[in-house]
């Protein structure tokens, strides 16, 4: 992998944690459409790199209003009003997906990493995202059992071709949540998610890889990247559907089963 290959990755990276589409068939894709060879580099810390960058990004765009559902929920908690405190409820809604990654890893990385599946779960998640566009359901505040539902939507995130962003933001409007806060709550809860991520592969890190550019040149442009890509995309989501997105994916998986079969 050269600083240009490094820049591409670390812009997909940005692009694809963001926005609906998933990042797991993309990852595939690109790199062989590009011709990269990650055979120079260390894997894991290469991973952790792109993920310290989209963390970087994420807290550019939530990290005040992250700061305050943190200073405000502790101040809750101390009063003992735990009803309606956000931080608890991302609390809450973080547990499904970090059971599932614990416990699911290896099904994921050696049954669930096939051209099919990723495929089926992006035809089958465009199909809730055209329903959540259509359907008209009274809209509710963010209570723990919706919190919960969201949170289970999270884990299913971990299946290749479904898109973290866009289960949870389908699945917050069909459950009533407006859509400002549909998506808020959603890149709310990616933060430890992500954050957890990076920690978790953190244990086996190689501090000593060679070559530092490369991998300091793919979180920097994932960074970038991932400020353009969620700016983006709460600005697009605040005038328009997830249609496109949806549209998109099912193209994406007619070429990845299409491409698979030869």
């Amino acid at each position: 992998m050269n600083a240009l290959q490094s820049i591409i990755m670390g812009a997909l990276q940005g692009i694809t944690e963001f926005l609906p589409i998933s990042s797991s068939a993309h990852l595939i894709a690109i790199p062989w459409f590009f011709n990269i060879d990650d055979g120079n580099i260390n894997k894991l810390t290469y991973d952790v790199m792109l993920h310290f960058g989209t963390l970087l990004a994420i807290f550019a765009i939530y990290g005040k209003k992250f700061v305050t559902v943190v200073v405000e929920g502790l101040a809750d908690i101390r009063k003992g009003a735990l009803q309606d405190t956000l931080l608890l409820k991302i609390i809450v809604a973080t547990i499904p997906a970090g059971i599932a990654g614990l416990l699911g890893k290896d099904l994921i990385e050696h049954s669930l990493r096939t051209p099919f599946v990723a495929a089926f779960m992006l035809a089958f998640v465009s199909i809730l995202m055209i329903i959540a566009e259509r359907v008209n359901v009274k809209k509710i505040a963010i209570s723990y059992p919706v919190a919960i539902a969201i949170g289970i939507a999270q884990a299913f995130a971990l299946i290749p071709g479904t898109s973290r962003s866009g289960i949870t933001i389908t699945i917050a409007l069909l459950l009533g949540l407006r859509r400002s806060e549909a998506v808020d709550f959603s890149f709310l809860l990616a933060i430890p998610i992500i954050l957890g991520t990076s920690l978790y592969e953190m244990r086996q890190l190689d501090v000593h890889s060679g070559g530092m550019d490369i991998y300091i040149y793919g979180a920097i442009s994932a960074f970038v990247f991932g400020i353009l890509s969620l700016k983006f995309l709460i600005a697009y989501l605040k005038k328009h559907s997830l249609d496109l997105f949806a549209y998109y994916r099912i193209g994406i998986a007619v070429l990845i089963l299409l491409f698979s079969k030869h």
